[in-house]
């Protein structure tokens, strides 16, 4: 067995993703964390890590399909800055579509280890969040799970619906595409073969791409296309603004 059939790299892919979501369609309703919880029901999460762009895609084909989700932000990622001009527009698209914005809680940014820490910091994020982006916020996720927030299973902290509570613990199935592999089981398999009546799915956006690629690969594609980006942001800026833009040849703007 190749290590693309091993790990299913054909299924990370924008295409199966909408195959993937059609396939939910046809057993179960989609609802939002925050929401009565109704039998035969999908909580889709999206924890918003490496790129707007692709995370935008994917609110797009989900609002194309009538299904609504939840993508939780996060304030301190090294991977992108959400109050930048390019993700703010991206974000704010997404709320838009009528999808849900959380907090992706990092406790390492704030060096978190007991509860009153948890709650004060939860709190300070949350309200950030709420400011720039005029909205509401219900819910979160943890950041890179550790020994102490695995054992944080109350309902909710710092006011927020905690995601990872004993009550989604234990009345719903959970899988992930972590690390851009299925970390449990196949999700096309499970939605086949309906052997869950609730499910929590957790998606990453890097890890979602329009061609199959390895998951390493994935990440770099996204981290690549943010840096072409912000270097085309940089020589567009000094045209528009009539400045010498000097390389190894020269101005590139002719102004020499």
């Amino acid at each position: 067995m190749s290590v693309c059939e091993k790990y299913f790299f054909g299924d990370f892919t924008l295409t199966n993703y909408k195959h993937l979501l059609k396939i939910c369609l046809n057993n179960y309703n989609f609802q939002f964390f925050d929401h009565h919880i109704k039998q035969k029901t999908i909580l889709l999460r999206h924890d918003l890590e490496f790129s707007t762009t692709v995370a935008l895609k994917m609110a797009k084909i989900e609002t194309e399909l009538g299904i609504q989700s939840t993508y939780f932000i996060q304030l301190h990622s090294d991977f992108y800055n959400a109050l930048e001009d390019f993700n703010f527009d991206n974000i704010n698209e997404i709320k838009n579509l009528g999808h849900q914005i959380g907090l992706h809680f990092d406790t390492h940014f704030w060096n978190v280890s007991n509860v009153v820490e948890l709650n004060k910091f939860i709190t300070t994020d949350k309200e950030t969040l709420e400011r720039f982006f005029e909205i509401n916020v219900k819910v979160f996720s943890f950041h890179n799970n550790n020994e102490f927030t695995l054992s944080c299973r109350d309902q909710k902290y710092g006011g927020l619906v905690n995601v990872y509570s004993d009550y989604f613990r234990n009345n719903f199935a959970y899988n992930a595409d972590s690390l851009g592999y299925w970390r449990y089981e196949r999700l096309e398999d499970i939605l086949l073969s309906q052997k869950y009546d609730n499910i929590q799915i957790l998606m990453h956006d890097g890890m979602w791409q329009e061609e199959v690629l390895p998951p390493r690969r994935r990440v770099f594609r996204v981290i690549d296309d943010n840096a072409n980006r912000i270097k085309k942001l940089y020589d567009d800026h000094l045209k528009k603004i009539g400045q010498k833009n000097i390389d190894w040849q020269g101005d590139i703007n002719g102004k020499d």
